[in-house]
Protein backbone atom coordinates (compact mmCIF):
# COMPACT_ATOMS: atom_id res chain seq x y z
CA UNK A 1 0.00 0.00 0.00
CA UNK A 2 2.89 2.33 0.76
CA UNK A 3 4.35 1.85 -2.72
CA UNK A 4 0.95 2.55 -4.24
CA UNK A 5 0.61 5.75 -2.23
CA UNK A 6 4.06 6.82 -3.43
CA UNK A 7 3.02 6.09 -7.01
CA UNK A 8 -0.14 8.17 -6.61
CA UNK A 9 1.70 11.04 -4.95
CA UNK A 10 0.01 10.70 -1.56
CA UNK A 11 1.81 11.85 1.59
CA UNK A 12 0.75 10.76 5.07
CA UNK A 13 0.68 13.30 7.89
CA UNK A 14 -0.19 12.82 11.54
CA UNK A 15 -3.86 13.57 10.91
CA UNK A 16 -4.66 12.80 7.26
CA UNK A 17 -3.40 11.93 3.79
CA UNK A 18 -2.19 14.90 1.73
CA UNK A 19 -2.62 14.79 -2.05
CA UNK A 20 -0.41 16.77 -4.42
CA UNK A 21 -1.81 17.73 -7.82
CA UNK A 22 -2.17 20.35 -10.50
CA UNK A 23 -5.65 21.63 -11.44
CA UNK A 24 -7.28 20.27 -14.60
CA UNK A 25 -10.77 19.88 -16.06
CA UNK A 26 -11.51 16.60 -14.27
CA UNK A 27 -10.27 17.96 -10.93
CA UNK A 28 -12.59 20.96 -11.34
CA UNK A 29 -15.50 18.61 -12.06
CA UNK A 30 -14.80 16.48 -8.98
CA UNK A 31 -14.37 19.61 -6.85
CA UNK A 32 -17.74 21.07 -7.91
CA UNK A 33 -19.49 17.74 -7.41
CA UNK A 34 -17.93 17.25 -3.98
CA UNK A 35 -18.78 20.83 -2.95
CA UNK A 36 -22.45 20.18 -3.75
CA UNK A 37 -22.32 16.87 -1.90
CA UNK A 38 -20.79 18.55 1.15
CA UNK A 39 -23.57 21.12 1.25
CA UNK A 40 -26.07 18.27 0.96
CA UNK A 41 -24.73 15.85 3.56
CA UNK A 42 -21.83 17.54 5.38
CA UNK A 43 -19.22 14.98 4.23
CA UNK A 44 -16.21 15.97 2.12
CA UNK A 45 -15.37 13.33 -0.52
CA UNK A 46 -12.86 15.61 -2.27
CA UNK A 47 -9.17 14.73 -2.00
CA UNK A 48 -8.46 18.39 -1.26
CA UNK A 49 -9.91 20.86 1.22
CA UNK A 50 -12.99 22.63 -0.09
CA UNK A 51 -12.46 26.33 -0.65
CA UNK A 52 -15.44 27.28 1.48
CA UNK A 53 -15.50 29.81 4.33
CA UNK A 54 -14.55 28.15 7.61
CA UNK A 55 -17.79 29.32 9.22
CA UNK A 56 -19.83 27.70 6.41
CA UNK A 57 -17.96 24.41 6.85
CA UNK A 58 -18.58 24.41 10.61
CA UNK A 59 -22.27 25.23 10.20
CA UNK A 60 -22.72 22.56 7.50
CA UNK A 61 -21.15 19.88 9.68
CA UNK A 62 -23.21 20.85 12.71
CA UNK A 63 -26.44 21.01 10.72
CA UNK A 64 -25.57 17.70 9.07
CA UNK A 65 -25.31 15.97 12.45
CA UNK A 66 -28.69 17.34 13.51
CA UNK A 67 -30.26 16.40 10.19
CA UNK A 68 -28.71 12.94 10.45
CA UNK A 69 -30.52 12.46 13.76
CA UNK A 70 -33.80 13.59 12.19
CA UNK A 71 -33.34 11.15 9.30
CA UNK A 72 -32.73 8.26 11.68
CA UNK A 73 -35.91 9.18 13.55
CA UNK A 74 -37.80 9.23 10.25
CA UNK A 75 -36.48 5.77 9.35
CA UNK A 76 -37.43 4.34 12.74
CA UNK A 77 -40.88 5.88 12.36
CA UNK A 78 -41.34 4.49 8.82
CA UNK A 79 -40.28 1.00 9.90
CA UNK A 80 -42.20 1.20 13.20
CA UNK A 81 -45.40 1.83 11.25
CA UNK A 82 -45.44 -1.88 10.40
CA UNK A 83 -46.18 -2.56 14.06
CA UNK A 84 -48.38 0.41 14.98
CA UNK A 85 -50.51 1.09 11.90
CA UNK A 86 -53.27 -1.49 11.53
CA UNK A 87 -56.33 -1.87 9.31
CA UNK A 88 -54.59 -0.25 6.35
CA UNK A 89 -56.09 -0.59 2.87
CA UNK A 90 -53.96 -1.96 0.02
CA UNK A 91 -53.02 1.55 -1.12
CA UNK A 92 -51.59 2.44 2.31
CA UNK A 93 -49.86 -0.96 2.65
CA UNK A 94 -48.07 -0.33 -0.62
CA UNK A 95 -47.11 3.11 0.67
CA UNK A 96 -45.80 1.49 3.83
CA UNK A 97 -43.48 -0.76 1.80
CA UNK A 98 -42.57 2.14 -0.45
CA UNK A 99 -40.93 4.15 2.34
CA UNK A 100 -40.01 1.70 5.12
CA UNK A 101 -37.65 -1.00 3.73
CA UNK A 102 -36.38 1.22 0.91
CA UNK A 103 -35.26 3.88 3.39
CA UNK A 104 -33.05 1.25 5.06
CA UNK A 105 -31.45 0.09 1.81
CA UNK A 106 -30.84 3.63 0.59
CA UNK A 107 -29.39 4.78 3.89
CA UNK A 108 -27.13 1.72 3.94
CA UNK A 109 -25.71 3.03 0.66
CA UNK A 110 -25.14 6.43 2.22
CA UNK A 111 -23.47 5.04 5.35
CA UNK A 112 -21.24 2.74 3.30
CA UNK A 113 -19.99 5.74 1.30
CA UNK A 114 -19.28 7.73 4.46
CA UNK A 115 -17.41 4.80 6.03
CA UNK A 116 -15.31 4.35 2.88
CA UNK A 117 -14.75 8.08 2.44
CA UNK A 118 -10.94 7.87 2.37
CA UNK A 119 -10.98 5.13 -0.27
CA UNK A 120 -13.35 7.18 -2.39
CA UNK A 121 -11.00 10.16 -2.08
CA UNK A 122 -8.05 8.04 -3.21
CA UNK A 123 -10.08 6.64 -6.09
CA UNK A 124 -11.19 10.10 -7.20
CA UNK A 125 -7.61 11.37 -6.96
CA UNK A 126 -6.34 8.53 -9.14
CA UNK A 127 -8.98 9.17 -11.83
CA UNK A 128 -8.83 12.97 -11.80
CA UNK A 129 -5.12 13.54 -11.23
CA UNK A 130 -2.82 10.55 -11.70
CA UNK A 131 -4.42 9.10 -14.83
CA UNK A 132 -5.00 12.54 -16.36
CA UNK A 133 -1.34 13.45 -15.85
CA UNK A 134 -0.34 10.25 -17.62
CA UNK A 135 -2.48 11.06 -20.67
CA UNK A 136 -5.45 13.27 -21.44
CA UNK A 137 -7.61 14.53 -24.28
CA UNK A 138 -9.27 17.93 -24.05
CA UNK A 139 -12.27 17.05 -26.22
CA UNK A 140 -12.94 13.80 -24.37
CA UNK A 141 -12.71 15.58 -21.01
CA UNK A 142 -15.19 18.22 -22.17
CA UNK A 143 -17.64 15.51 -23.24
CA UNK A 144 -17.15 13.76 -19.89
CA UNK A 145 -18.00 16.96 -17.99
CA UNK A 146 -21.11 17.54 -20.13
CA UNK A 147 -22.39 14.01 -19.62
CA UNK A 148 -21.79 14.13 -15.86
CA UNK A 149 -23.72 17.37 -15.44
CA UNK A 150 -26.53 16.22 -17.74
CA UNK A 151 -27.15 13.16 -15.56
CA UNK A 152 -26.76 15.23 -12.38
CA UNK A 153 -29.24 17.90 -13.46
CA UNK A 154 -31.76 15.31 -14.64
CA UNK A 155 -31.59 13.38 -11.38
CA UNK A 156 -31.78 16.54 -9.22
CA UNK A 157 -34.78 17.76 -11.24
CA UNK A 158 -36.62 14.46 -10.78
CA UNK A 159 -35.90 14.26 -7.04
CA UNK A 160 -37.09 17.81 -6.39
CA UNK A 161 -40.08 17.32 -8.70
CA UNK A 162 -41.04 14.18 -6.79
CA UNK A 163 -40.85 15.97 -3.44
CA UNK A 164 -42.94 18.99 -4.45
CA UNK A 165 -45.42 16.97 -6.50
CA UNK A 166 -45.99 14.59 -3.59
CA UNK A 167 -46.61 17.52 -1.25
CA UNK A 168 -48.97 19.27 -3.65
CA UNK A 169 -51.02 16.17 -4.47
CA UNK A 170 -51.21 14.99 -0.85
CA UNK A 171 -52.09 18.50 0.34
CA UNK A 172 -54.83 18.83 -2.26
CA UNK A 173 -56.33 15.49 -1.24
CA UNK A 174 -56.14 16.46 2.45
CA UNK A 175 -57.95 19.77 1.89
CA UNK A 176 -60.71 18.42 -0.40
CA UNK A 177 -61.46 15.13 1.35
CA UNK A 178 -61.41 13.67 4.85
CA UNK A 179 -57.91 12.21 4.27
CA UNK A 180 -54.92 13.35 6.35
CA UNK A 181 -51.73 14.86 4.94
CA UNK A 182 -49.73 11.62 4.93
CA UNK A 183 -46.69 11.16 2.68
CA UNK A 184 -44.52 8.81 4.75
CA UNK A 185 -46.73 6.45 6.78
CA UNK A 186 -45.44 7.07 10.35
CA UNK A 187 -45.43 4.99 13.51
CA UNK A 188 -47.32 7.93 15.03
CA UNK A 189 -49.77 9.57 14.55
CA UNK A 190 -52.56 7.31 13.41
CA UNK A 191 -53.76 8.00 9.86
CA UNK A 192 -57.21 8.97 11.13
CA UNK A 193 -55.90 11.36 13.80
CA UNK A 194 -56.95 14.91 12.81
CA UNK A 195 -55.57 16.76 15.84
CA UNK A 196 -53.22 19.74 15.46
CA UNK A 197 -50.28 17.83 16.98
CA UNK A 198 -50.80 14.99 14.51
CA UNK A 199 -50.89 17.42 11.57
CA UNK A 200 -47.65 19.09 12.71
CA UNK A 201 -46.00 15.67 13.05
CA UNK A 202 -46.99 14.70 9.49
CA UNK A 203 -45.62 17.96 8.08
CA UNK A 204 -42.39 17.32 10.01
CA UNK A 205 -42.19 13.84 8.48
CA UNK A 206 -42.60 15.37 5.04
CA UNK A 207 -39.84 17.95 5.60
CA UNK A 208 -37.40 15.39 7.04
CA UNK A 209 -38.13 13.16 4.06
CA UNK A 210 -36.65 15.90 1.85
CA UNK A 211 -33.53 15.96 4.01
CA UNK A 212 -33.33 12.19 3.54
CA UNK A 213 -33.65 12.58 -0.25
CA UNK A 214 -30.90 15.21 -0.34
CA UNK A 215 -28.47 13.20 1.81
CA UNK A 216 -28.94 9.97 -0.09
CA UNK A 217 -29.17 11.67 -3.49
CA UNK A 218 -25.83 13.38 -2.90
CA UNK A 219 -24.06 10.02 -2.99
CA UNK A 220 -25.44 9.39 -6.46
CA UNK A 221 -23.41 12.35 -7.75
CA UNK A 222 -20.15 10.92 -6.42
CA UNK A 223 -20.75 7.48 -7.93
CA UNK A 224 -21.87 9.12 -11.16
CA UNK A 225 -18.64 11.13 -11.44
CA UNK A 226 -16.52 8.04 -10.75
CA UNK A 227 -18.21 5.71 -13.25
CA UNK A 228 -18.34 8.32 -16.03
CA UNK A 229 -14.71 9.22 -15.32
CA UNK A 230 -13.70 5.57 -15.77
CA UNK A 231 -15.82 5.28 -18.89
CA UNK A 232 -14.05 8.19 -20.58
CA UNK A 233 -10.68 7.04 -19.26
CA UNK A 234 -10.89 4.11 -21.67
CA UNK A 235 -11.57 6.53 -24.50
CA UNK A 236 -8.45 8.50 -23.54
CA UNK A 237 -6.37 5.30 -23.45
CA UNK A 238 -7.64 4.25 -26.88
CA UNK A 239 -6.59 7.63 -28.28
CA UNK A 240 -3.23 7.26 -26.57
CA UNK A 241 -2.46 3.90 -28.20
CA UNK A 242 -3.66 5.13 -31.60
CA UNK A 243 -1.31 8.12 -31.28
CA UNK A 244 1.76 5.87 -30.90
CA UNK A 245 1.74 5.36 -34.68
CA UNK A 246 2.94 8.93 -35.08
CA UNK A 247 6.23 8.10 -33.33
CA UNK A 248 7.52 6.52 -36.54
CA UNK A 249 6.69 9.69 -38.50
CA UNK A 250 9.07 11.83 -36.42
CA UNK A 251 12.77 12.59 -36.73
CA UNK A 252 15.58 10.28 -35.64
CA UNK A 253 16.90 6.86 -36.54
CA UNK A 254 14.60 3.87 -36.81
CA UNK A 255 16.24 2.29 -33.74
CA UNK A 256 15.51 5.41 -31.69
CA UNK A 257 11.89 5.39 -32.86
CA UNK A 258 11.57 1.71 -31.92
CA UNK A 259 12.91 2.38 -28.43
CA UNK A 260 10.64 5.39 -28.02
CA UNK A 261 7.63 3.34 -29.16
CA UNK A 262 8.48 0.48 -26.80
CA UNK A 263 8.80 2.84 -23.82
CA UNK A 264 5.54 4.59 -24.75
CA UNK A 265 3.72 1.26 -25.10
CA UNK A 266 4.96 0.14 -21.67
CA UNK A 267 3.74 3.45 -20.26
CA UNK A 268 0.31 2.75 -21.78
CA UNK A 269 0.27 -0.71 -20.21
CA UNK A 270 1.07 0.88 -16.84
CA UNK A 271 -1.83 3.31 -17.35
CA UNK A 272 -4.12 0.38 -18.15
CA UNK A 273 -3.04 -1.45 -14.97
CA UNK A 274 -3.82 1.62 -12.89
CA UNK A 275 -7.23 1.91 -14.56
CA UNK A 276 -7.99 -1.73 -13.69
CA UNK A 277 -7.06 -0.91 -10.09
CA UNK A 278 -9.63 1.90 -10.22
CA UNK A 279 -12.25 -0.58 -11.46
CA UNK A 280 -11.50 -2.89 -8.53
CA UNK A 281 -11.68 0.01 -6.08
CA UNK A 282 -14.99 1.13 -7.56
CA UNK A 283 -16.35 -2.33 -6.87
CA UNK A 284 -15.00 -2.22 -3.30
CA UNK A 285 -16.19 1.29 -2.44
CA UNK A 286 -19.49 1.32 -4.35
CA UNK A 287 -20.47 -2.36 -4.31
CA UNK A 288 -22.93 -1.87 -1.44
CA UNK A 289 -24.47 1.06 -3.31
CA UNK A 290 -25.00 -1.04 -6.43
CA UNK A 291 -26.58 -3.87 -4.42
CA UNK A 292 -28.72 -1.52 -2.31
CA UNK A 293 -29.99 0.23 -5.41
CA UNK A 294 -31.07 -3.07 -6.95
CA UNK A 295 -33.12 -3.99 -3.85
CA UNK A 296 -34.57 -0.48 -3.65
CA UNK A 297 -35.55 -0.52 -7.31
CA UNK A 298 -37.28 -3.89 -6.96
CA UNK A 299 -39.27 -2.97 -3.83
CA UNK A 300 -40.20 0.47 -5.13
CA UNK A 301 -41.43 -0.67 -8.52
CA UNK A 302 -43.56 -3.45 -7.02
CA UNK A 303 -45.05 -1.05 -4.45
CA UNK A 304 -45.77 1.56 -7.14
CA UNK A 305 -47.50 -1.00 -9.36
CA UNK A 306 -49.67 -2.08 -6.43
CA UNK A 307 -50.50 1.55 -5.73
CA UNK A 308 -51.40 2.15 -9.36
CA UNK A 309 -53.80 -0.79 -9.35
CA UNK A 310 -55.70 0.26 -6.20
CA UNK A 311 -55.53 4.07 -6.31
CA UNK A 312 -58.01 6.52 -7.78
CA UNK A 313 -56.41 7.41 -11.09
CA UNK A 314 -56.56 11.16 -11.00
CA UNK A 315 -53.98 13.31 -12.80
CA UNK A 316 -52.22 14.19 -9.54
CA UNK A 317 -52.01 10.59 -8.31
CA UNK A 318 -50.75 9.33 -11.66
CA UNK A 319 -48.16 12.13 -11.91
CA UNK A 320 -46.91 11.30 -8.43
CA UNK A 321 -46.52 7.59 -9.26
CA UNK A 322 -44.80 8.31 -12.57
CA UNK A 323 -42.38 10.75 -10.93
CA UNK A 324 -41.56 8.23 -8.21
CA UNK A 325 -40.96 5.58 -10.87
CA UNK A 326 -38.86 8.05 -12.86
CA UNK A 327 -36.64 8.86 -9.88
CA UNK A 328 -36.22 5.16 -9.09
CA UNK A 329 -35.47 4.11 -12.66
CA UNK A 330 -33.14 7.07 -13.24
CA UNK A 331 -31.30 6.46 -9.96
CA UNK A 332 -30.78 2.83 -10.89
CA UNK A 333 -29.92 3.83 -14.44
CA UNK A 334 -27.21 6.20 -13.21
CA UNK A 335 -25.43 3.16 -11.82
CA UNK A 336 -26.24 0.51 -14.39
CA UNK A 337 -26.08 2.52 -17.64
CA UNK A 338 -22.73 4.10 -16.88
CA UNK A 339 -21.28 0.90 -15.44
CA UNK A 340 -22.39 -0.78 -18.67
CA UNK A 341 -20.67 1.97 -20.66
CA UNK A 342 -17.43 1.22 -18.80
CA UNK A 343 -17.71 -2.40 -19.95
CA UNK A 344 -18.45 -1.31 -23.53
CA UNK A 345 -15.61 1.21 -23.76
CA UNK A 346 -13.16 -1.32 -22.31
CA UNK A 347 -13.85 -3.71 -25.22
CA UNK A 348 -12.27 -1.20 -27.62
CA UNK A 349 -8.90 -1.07 -25.89
CA UNK A 350 -7.31 -4.25 -27.28
CA UNK A 351 -8.12 -3.09 -30.83
CA UNK A 352 -6.46 0.27 -30.15
CA UNK A 353 -3.38 -1.59 -28.87
CA UNK A 354 -3.23 -3.67 -32.05
CA UNK A 355 -3.34 -0.53 -34.22
CA UNK A 356 -0.68 1.27 -32.17
CA UNK A 357 2.10 0.77 -34.75
CA UNK A 358 3.92 -2.36 -33.55
CA UNK A 359 4.33 -3.54 -37.15
CA UNK A 360 6.86 -0.74 -37.74
CA UNK A 361 9.35 -2.43 -35.42
CA UNK A 362 12.01 -4.75 -36.84
CA UNK A 363 14.41 -7.44 -35.64
CA UNK A 364 14.80 -7.88 -31.88
CA UNK A 365 12.66 -4.83 -31.20
CA UNK A 366 9.81 -6.44 -33.12
CA UNK A 367 10.17 -9.64 -31.10
CA UNK A 368 10.09 -7.78 -27.79
CA UNK A 369 7.16 -5.59 -28.79
CA UNK A 370 5.09 -8.51 -30.12
CA UNK A 371 5.51 -10.41 -26.85
CA UNK A 372 4.52 -7.31 -24.88
CA UNK A 373 1.60 -6.62 -27.23
CA UNK A 374 0.28 -10.19 -26.92
CA UNK A 375 0.27 -10.05 -23.12
CA UNK A 376 -1.23 -6.54 -23.05
CA UNK A 377 -3.99 -7.42 -25.54
CA UNK A 378 -4.81 -10.63 -23.69
CA UNK A 379 -5.24 -8.65 -20.49
CA UNK A 380 -7.27 -5.97 -22.27
CA UNK A 381 -9.60 -8.65 -23.66
CA UNK A 382 -10.59 -9.76 -20.15
CA UNK A 383 -14.14 -8.55 -19.60
CA UNK A 384 -14.26 -5.47 -17.39
CA UNK A 385 -17.44 -5.45 -15.31
CA UNK A 386 -18.88 -3.73 -12.28
CA UNK A 387 -21.26 -5.93 -10.32
CA UNK A 388 -24.01 -5.80 -7.74
CA UNK A 389 -24.03 -8.49 -5.03
CA UNK A 390 -20.70 -9.56 -6.57
CA UNK A 391 -22.54 -11.53 -9.28
CA UNK A 392 -24.99 -9.24 -11.11
CA UNK A 393 -23.23 -7.46 -13.96
CA UNK A 394 -24.40 -3.86 -14.28
CA UNK A 395 -25.30 -3.11 -17.89
CA UNK A 396 -28.15 -2.05 -20.16
CA UNK A 397 -29.28 -5.67 -20.52
CA UNK A 398 -29.32 -6.33 -16.77
CA UNK A 399 -31.19 -3.04 -16.27
CA UNK A 400 -33.99 -4.19 -18.59
CA UNK A 401 -33.97 -7.63 -16.96
CA UNK A 402 -34.32 -6.09 -13.51
CA UNK A 403 -37.35 -4.00 -14.56
CA UNK A 404 -38.94 -7.08 -16.14
CA UNK A 405 -38.22 -9.08 -13.00
CA UNK A 406 -40.03 -6.49 -10.86
CA UNK A 407 -43.07 -6.72 -13.12
CA UNK A 408 -42.93 -10.54 -13.04
CA UNK A 409 -42.94 -10.54 -9.23
CA UNK A 410 -45.90 -8.14 -9.23
CA UNK A 411 -47.76 -10.37 -11.73
CA UNK A 412 -47.26 -13.42 -9.55
CA UNK A 413 -48.41 -11.63 -6.39
CA UNK A 414 -51.40 -9.88 -7.98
Amino acid sequence: MQSLKSLLGIQKTATKEVYTFKPNTTVSLFYNICALVFLGCGTNFMFDDLKLPRKVVQICRLVSRVFGLFVLMLMFSACGAFFTQHNLDMMRKAQLWLYGPTSLTLYAMYLNSVIRKEKIKRLGYTIAVVLREMSTDTEIEKEMVKKTWRFSYAFAFLVNGLFFCTGIVTGYVATTTNETFTTVVPAWPDLNDHTTAASIARIAHYCVWYIFLVRVGSIYFIILAITIGLQFQYGIMCNYFHSLNSIFDGDGTHEEKEQKYEDAFKFGVKMHSLTLWCIDQTQVTCGVAFSSQFITNLLTLIALMVQFVFMERTFGNCLNVFLFAGVTLTGTGIFMWNAGDVTYEATKLHTAMFHSGWHNCQGQASLRVRKLLTIAMQRAQDRVTIKGFGILELSYDSYISMVKFAYSVFSVLY
